[in-house]
Formats: structure tokens, sequence, C-alpha cells
């Protein structure tokens, strides 16, 4: 982490060296820009704000995204989805703004702190933090974001799970799930709107691993769907009992939800009885063409009775080590 913090510094400073030579902002862009930030706190804490055109307003058509705990957003169709799913600000402000650049490009570092009402509602959450930014100037003499980077100063939040590794007289069923230990990276595509979300890539990771104990396998998986950042934590076990593989599924779109799974030589299939949208929706999950380092996988619903389609396919990758 530290090698990667000193390489942030070593390119910050580049890219402010190099725009000194371009000449520094003049004091009227630097009001410019420090009003944007005023105006941009004005639209994120609007309770009727529009996510798109907040980022139709402050974002230009290619600007990037990286935000704590998700991978890079890009463009403006993204970032509105980004901001969609992230919840409402309902008190927010920037701490004083150091603006530096030259020419046509601005960079802004500062401290932000607010209250933040979650996905679905809830009680307020606190947070504070701090951010670095880049601002182009464009063609109208407008200033928009180009590059936008933020994360909190508070300590990470969420559930510690004890790891562990298989015991040593697990069944042949309980070591099948090994195959699922460690991070994988899952890219896919859903063509079409379904009850599931929007058409649009998907990107994820996930990190299997044994619980303490060696007999459930945990999954936490993160990243982006096309309606937005994903945050999920699956549990799979294997029940002697009714010789069936069985689990837990919840994740930050309200879905809590036991499923069934079946593994063969060939394939692992997750089947989900859900109601979406009021209506019985059977879905399940299918990863074939399995080998030690990937596999594919499609995921398919059957609405209300109805015959199974496929919403999305992709391919998932096994890290080393």
């Amino acid at each position: 982490m530290r090698h990667r913090a000193w390489s942030v510094v070593v390119v910050a400073s580049c890219l402010l060296a190099a725009a000194c030579q371009q000449g520094a902002l003049s004091d009227q862009d630097k009001v410019a820009i420090q009003k944007v930030n005023d105006d941009f706190v004005s639209a994120v804490i609007n309770p009727t704000g529009d996510p798109a055109a907040l980022a139709k307003t402050f974002y230009t058509d290619t600007a990037r995204v990286l935000a704590p705990n998700m991978p890079v957003v890009e463009g403006q169709a993204a970032i509105t989805q980004l901001y969609t799913a992230m919840g409402h600000p309902k008190t927010f402000r920037f701490g004083p703004l150091t603006i530096e650049g030259g020419g046509s490009t601005a960079y802004v570092e500062g401290t932000y702190e607010g209250t933040f009402v979650p996905p679905g509602g809830g009680d307020p959450v606190a947070d504070k933090g701090k951010f670095f930014a880049t601002l182009q100037k464009q063609s109208d003499g407008s200033w928009k974001l180009s590059r936008d980077m933020w994360n909190s100063d508070q300590p990470p939040p969420g559930l510690v799970l004890l790891g562990g590794t298989l015991k040593a007289d697990a069944s042949p069923e309980l070591k099948a799930l090994d195959w699922l230990v460690g991070n994988w990276e899952m890219t896919g595509e859903a063509k079409t709107v379904s009850v599931l979300g929007p058409a649009g890539k998907s990107s994820l990771t996930l990190d299997c691993r044994w619980q303490a104990g060696g007999t459930n396998l945990f999954c936490t998986v993160d990243g982006t769907l096309p309606g937005g950042p994903y945050h999920d934590l699956m549990i799979h076990t294997y029940d002697p009992a009714t010789k069936a593989y069985r689990g837990f599924d919840a994740d930050n779109t309200g879905m809590a939800s036991p499923f069934g799974l079946s593994i063969s030589k060939d394939a692992w299939t997750y089947a989900y009885d859900l109601k979406l949208d009021g209506k019985p929706v059977k879905m399940r999950m299918t990863m074939f063409n399995l080998s030690k380092d990937g596999c594919s996988f499609k995921q398919e619903v059957s609405v209300a009775g109805g015959p199974f389609a496929i919403v999305s396919e992709g391919t998932g990758k096994k890290l080393p080590g």
C-alpha cells in the first residue's frame, strides 16, 4: 500500500509540474473552480436532484470516477448509475480547497464530511474523508470534472469473517466446494432489460474462503452491475442428512434468499425462488466450462411459471495466489 501511495504522489507531482509550464491558473479560473465545487454541494444535497443532471452538469463525457470499494466507472451514464445507487446525502460540505494547475487543467484537493441516507432508506450514516479531482476547462469557459477520487477517514466497516481451511476429514461433497476457494474476477453482460435490472456490463470480484472450522464456505462479492454498485455475501455448505448442498445469499439490493446448489464435473448450478415486482421468479446461475483457472457462466430467469430465458452471460477468471 505504501509504494502505491507514493506512486500517486509522484504522478500528481509530475502532472502539477507539467501544468506549471503552461502558466499558473488565473484568479478568475480559481474563483470559477471554487464555484463548481459550491454548486456541486448544492446539487448533491437537493432532495429532488436528478443524478443524470448531476453527471451531465459536473462531469465530462469521458470522466472517470474512482470511488472506494468498487471498480472505476467511466462516462456520464455510468456515473449516473453510481450516484443513483449510492444513497442520498442529507448534509454535505467540502473543507478548504487547494486549487493548482495551469492552462486548461486544474487539480483540486480537499476534505469532505456529511451524513448519508443508505440506499433503500434507514438512519443517516456520518462520514468524512478526503478527495482529489482533476478538472478540464471546456470550450465555453466552464470547468468540468474529468477525474474524481475520494476515500473515507473512517475505519473499514463491515463483517469480519474468521478464515480457516477445509477440515481434514471432509466428505467428498464438501471437498467439491474447494474448487471455488480463492479470488475471482467475473465479467459479464446483460443484453436485455429483465426483472433483474437494466441491460449493460458487469464487473465483479469474488473472495471465497473457508470459515474457521472448515465446514462453511463464504464468498464476498463486490463490484458493479448495470444497475450500479453491488455487494453480496454468500454462504455455502453441504448437509449430509439431506445429501444436498444449500446456502444463503444476501446483497445490497435487498435480496436475502436461500439457494440450492447442484455440482457435477461439468457445471455448478445455483437455484433461487424469488419474488420480484410482485411476481414469482425462478432464477438460476450456471457456471460451466470449469477449469482450475476459470469458467463461463450464464444467468437465467423464469417469470410466473414461464420458460427460462438467458438474461446475462460472462466469464470468470481465478486470480493467482
